[in-house]
């Protein structure tokens, strides 16, 4: 089947494997949550932009396992449907994604975040685990128009390798 140009049959985010990781790492321990908070509110910061968040990509929705400067309903909900998210084309491209303005952007004009709550900024990178599974994006955004640098770029890289430490330091040991 062959949704808004994805092949829903060979979607990486319906990956079993993926989401079975996703379940296993425990994201919404609530020790997690606050050393994951304190590296998405140190990115902002370094960004001077509005948000970081750590966005975990479900099938069907994007979670925020951490979050810093996201308000309203979607910050009460921590999250939003994938099909809204910047985040989803990271993981389904396992790359990075960068957007300087979304009203311009072809996959990401039409999005509620982008035409409702007015994200025109975004920039996020790949959160792989030690298996190989891209289970989200650590990424930072904002409501102005914005390029990012390549010395940003490694800055937000690792920012995303400090998340996933933290995240990977957290898995039940195996038997």
């Amino acid at each position: 089947m062959n949704i808004n140009g994805w092949d829903t049959s060979t979607d990486p985010l319906k990956e079993r494997e993926r989401l079975l990781e996703i379940a296993e790492l425990g994201l919404d321990d609530p020790e997690v949550d606050h050393i994951l908070q304190n590296i998405a509110r140190e990115a902002a910061e370094y960004f001077n932009l509005p948000i970081g968040v750590v966005s975990v990509v479900l099938d069907e929705a994007q979670w925020f396992a951490a979050m810093h400067g996201v308000e309203d309903w979607v910050g009460a909900a921590r999250g939003t449907p994938v099909e809204w998210s910047f985040c989803r084309n990271v993981v389904r491209d396992k790359a990075e994604f960068v957007v300087s303005d979304a009203r311009e952007h072809e996959v990401m004009k039409h999005s509620p975040l982008v035409q409702i709550d007015g994200v025109l900024c975004y920039a996020g990178i790949p959160m792989v685990t030690s298996r190989g599974h891209v289970i989200g994006s650590f990424c930072v955004k904002g409501t102005e128009v914005r390029s990012f640098s390549e010395e940003e770029m490694v800055a937000l890289r690792k920012f995303a390798t400090r998340a996933v430490e933290r995240i990977e330091a957290r898995r039940p040991a195996t038997v």
